[in-house]
Formats: structure tokens, C-alpha cells, sequence
């Protein structure tokens, strides 16, 4: 499905806002990039419906009953995380703003659209949420698996230390006997050193 510019975005897209014109008046935009629509018309419903539907973005309103649009990003973030957007009112229209702002940024939110907002403001942020959002995870990803690398590295230096100290060899020597173990074993090397550690 393409826009009038040739934009073809084929993504999943949950829309959630309390008042259905509102959400209307967002698929209207969306339809002419993508026909994977979905709907939710409280913060409770969003929090099932991106389990159930996975979408590449979802558009959050923010004041809703049964949950607001905060809390419900919050718990969508700790479950599964996807791209936020946050639908807001104008900072005339809200009482408490610095307080309201503070709440934005904790959520875990990546964009947020002031309504009404115009068609190109919503697929340009569209975009930039979805690629924002790919970069954090790899970035997030990366950072996992150094962090599994570093403990790893300090078990095999525990266990080689355990070896040295106990045969009375150096530290390559330790380093071999540990390499044996695991090709001989046919399991990690992290493995054997914290199986010598714990025994």
C-alpha cells in the first residue's frame, strides 16, 4: 500500500486512544502507508493487544480510563518492547506540564506528536521511531553480549588461577588443561571454569 509519494511502509501499527474519531482520524493517515491496523481504546487494552498483535509502532494516547497511556507504556516497555509514540494535548491544554514532561521522559517513549498532527509530521516520526528503536535494541543487544563475554573471561581467569594454584603450573599451562577439558567435553569453556569454581 503506497502513499501519493510512493511511501510503502508495510509495518504493524496499534493505535490507542479512548476516543474512536481520534484513532479514525490516524488510520485515515496510516492506511495510505500500511493495511496492518490495529485498535485499542484504553491503556489495559493496549498492554494485551501488543502482546497479541506485535507491531513494529504503536501510537499512545495518554489520558484514558482504565489505564492511562503512561502506565500502559511502562508495562508494554518491561514485556516486550516496540517503538512508542505518545499522542499529546498542547501545553496550554495541560495543568501540570514540567510534572507531565517528567512522565514522558521515564516512560520509555520514543517520539511524542502534538495533536492535531499533520500527515507528513506522523510518517516522518513513524520512520525515525521505527530506526531509532532498531538501532537502541542492537546497540542493547551488543552490550548483552559483552557483558556475557567480560564474566566469562573472569570465570576462566578464576578457574585458571584454581588450576595454577592447586598443580602448581603457569598460567598457559592452566589455559591449555582448561581448552582440553572443553573440546574433550564438548562444552563451553565458561562452562568448565565455573564447573572448577564450584567444585
Amino acid at each position: 500500500m503506497r502513499d501519493e509519494r510512493g511511501l510503502n511502509l508495510n509495518i504493524k501499527v496499534l493505535i490507542v486512544d479512548d476516543l474512536k474519531e481520534r484513532r479514525d482520524e490516524l488510520k485515515l493517515i496510516l492506511k495510505s502507508v500500511t493495511d496492518k491496523i490495529f485498535e485499542a481504546d484504553n491503556g489495559a487494552s493496549a498492554v494485551l493487544a501488543a502482546e497479541e498483535y506485535m507491531p513494529d509502532i504503536i501510537f499512545m494516547d495518554i489520558k484514558m480510563p482504565s489505564m492511562d497511556g503512561i502506565t500502559a507504556c511502562k508495562k508494554i516497555m518491561d514485556k516486550t518492547p516496540f517503538p512508542i509514540i505518545f499522542l499529546t494535548a498542547g501545553a496550554k491544554e495541560i495543568d501540570d506540564y514540567d510534572y507531565y514532561v517528567e512522565s514522558l521522559k521515564g516512560s520509555g517513549a520514543f517520539s511524542y506528536i502534538t495533536k492535531p498532527a499533520k500527515k507528513s509530521e506522523i510518517l516522518a516520526q513513524t520512520i525515525i521511531a521505527i530506526e531509532n528503536f532498531k538501532k537502541f535494541q542492537d546497540i542493547k543487544k551488543e552490550n548483552e553480549n559483552l557483558k556475557k563475554y567480560i564474566e566469562g573471561r573472569k570465570l576462566i581467569v578464576k578457574a585458571k588461577n584454581i588450576i595454577m594454584e592447586k598443580e602448581g603450573i603457569s598460567e598457559q599451562e592452566a589455559h591449555r588443561r582448561l581448552q582440553k577439558l572443553s573440546m574433550n567435553s564438548g562444552r563451553a569453556i565458561e562452562e568448565i571454569a565455573k564447573a572448577i569454581i564450584l567444585t
